[in-house]
């Protein structure tokens, strides 16, 4: 299974760091979920819940009011 790296942060504390199966995060435009190598991205996120896919099938989520997702070589980086 390839995996992505997945940072979430908020202005004081990181939230999540690690790398991840899948992430599914709340778009402006509806839900996203980004998986290994996924292409190249920026997008604002809406209120909602981040649902993490771990590498051994776990989920863990993280609720957000908004965010902006960046998504680049292999790397997401999610600022809450």
């Amino acid at each position: 299974m390839k995996l992505l790296n997945l940072t979430i942060s908020r202005v004081d504390l990181p939230v999540f760091d690690g790398e991840v199966a899948s992430v599914t995060v709340p778009g402006m435009s509806g839900e996203m979920t980004i998986l290994a190598n996924h292409t190249s991205i920026i997008s604002p996120l809406k209120g909602g819940t981040i649902l993490i896919k771990k590498e051994n099938g776990e989920d863990e989520s993280v609720s957000i009011t908004s965010g902006t997702l960046e998504m680049s070589d292999n790397h997401a980086t999610i600022l809450i």
